[in-house]
């Protein structure tokens, strides 16, 4: 099976699912069932009105018996079509018992009303009742709140995977925007802090840009079908190059070919549930200490990384006095990108501007060292930037 993207590329071999189509509230709402039904009755009140005047002209003219003297004014075949269509029983302005074709002529547009008037009574009840009106402004009003977002993640599938992606993502007090194309599970993780949700299919551009992938941090493909985590992967990266996409694969050889199409790495649920096993066999203690890490009761402890800033360059640890200051631990370093990183480093380590340190605790603390270090890009991932707040939609 073929599937096309927005701008009509063929990809062989994806078995996509149907597009969805994307408008603005405004325009959705003028194509609901309540604005079509508004439509319907007034296309009748403005065929029954001509029609009437219509009739009369016939009469006046000649063409029809009985002859009359004058058109039939359109407030007069107005007001017959309200009277006739509401079925009030008001009293007649035109004489139709006296003009046997007009007389067939009301029945039908009285049956034709009726028909109508309860399609268009049902519709609106349903446009009520259903939450269609509800979802309109709920969808208006994430639009809004998602273009004001600027580095924040996407989160493409709802799902077993992607829910454990969002809960992290929640505990560290990240903004998030959540793609699926079931409501249902939309609907239970929309209620979270910081969480947006949009109903669609994440594989279309246009849903990723309503997602503002054009100013997202990250993005995680996590749905079901490597396919389509592959599709979402080849269109994010035309779409922006600098955002890091992780994604999900099934096996260990489709982590190589989603990172050759795109993705800056790939996670296997196999291979790190075997890895799981292994630990709890011969790392027991240690894999009890990161459960202990995640399910902290007294705050949120998670592994971080900070950015050095540039009025650090050439100073030294000892200067910098990372612990003392925030209580934190410095795991790790790594002075410029692509340099290896430096576990437990000593006092007299210099830094760089773009050095990354790498720690664990609270995220309190995190804040405390993002100060200390003084660059406005704060952790990166795994942590808090300072003046980040929970967010709800």
């Amino acid at each position: 099976m073929i599937h096309r993207d927005a701008a009509g590329l063929s990809i062989p071999g994806f078995s996509g699912r149907p597009p969805s189509s994307r408008e603005p509230p405004l325009r959705s709402l003028l194509r609901s069932r309540l604005v079509t039904a508004f439509t319907s009755v007034t296309l009748l009140l403005a065929l029954g009105t001509a029609g009437y005047w219509f009739l009369g002209r016939l009469h006046h003219v000649g063409v029809l018996d009985p002859k009359m003297d004058a058109d039939w004014p359109v407030v007069d075949c107005l007001y017959m079509t309200v009277i006739t269509v509401s079925t009030v029983g008001f009293g007649e302005v035109i004489p139709i018992e006296q003009l046997p074709l007009v007389r067939v002529y009301t029945i039908v547009l009285v049956m034709i009303a009726m028909l109508l008037v309860a399609y268009s009574v049902s519709s609106a009840t349903a446009f009520l009742v259903n939450g269609d009106l509800q979802r309109l402004l709920l969808r208006q009003r994430t639009m809004k709140a998602i273009n004001k977002l600027r580095g924040h993640f996407i989160v493409c599938g709802c799902g077993v995977t992607g829910r454990v992606i969002i809960d992290e993502l929640v505990a560290v007090r990240r903004q998030i925007v959540v793609i699926d194309l079931d409501e249902e599970r939309l609907g239970d993780v929309r209620e979270r802090p910081g969480v947006y949700t949009i109903h669609g299919d994440a594989t279309r551009d246009e849903i990723l840009q309503e997602a503002g992938i054009d100013h997202a941090t990250g993005l995680a493909a996590a749905m079901p079908d490597d396919k389509d985590n592959l599709f979402v992967i080849i269109s994010v990266r035309q779409l922006n190059p600098e955002v890091r996409i992780v994604s999900a694969a099934s096996d260990v050889e489709l982590q190589h070919k989603l990172q050759r199409a795109g993705a800056d790495a790939s996670v296997s649920s196999s291979y790190m549930g075997g890895l799981r096993l292994v630990s709890q066999l011969v790392r027991p203690a240690v894999v009890s200490f990161l459960d202990t890490m995640l399910y902290y009761e007294d705050g949120v402890v998670r592994f971080a990384e900070v950015d050095v800033g540039p009025e650090w360059a050439g100073k030294t640890l000892a200067e910098l006095k990372a612990e003392d200051t925030s209580g934190l631990p410095l795991l790790a370093i790594r002075r410029e990108p692509g340099d290896p990183f430096v576990f437990n480093p000593g006092d007299d380590v210099a830094l760089a501007a773009g050095s990354v340190l790498v720690t664990m605790g609270l995220v309190e603390r995190v804040h405390q060292l993002e100060r200390l270090v003084g660059d406005p890009n704060g952790a990166r991932l795994l942590g808090v930037e300072p003046d980040e707040e929970s967010a709800a939609p």
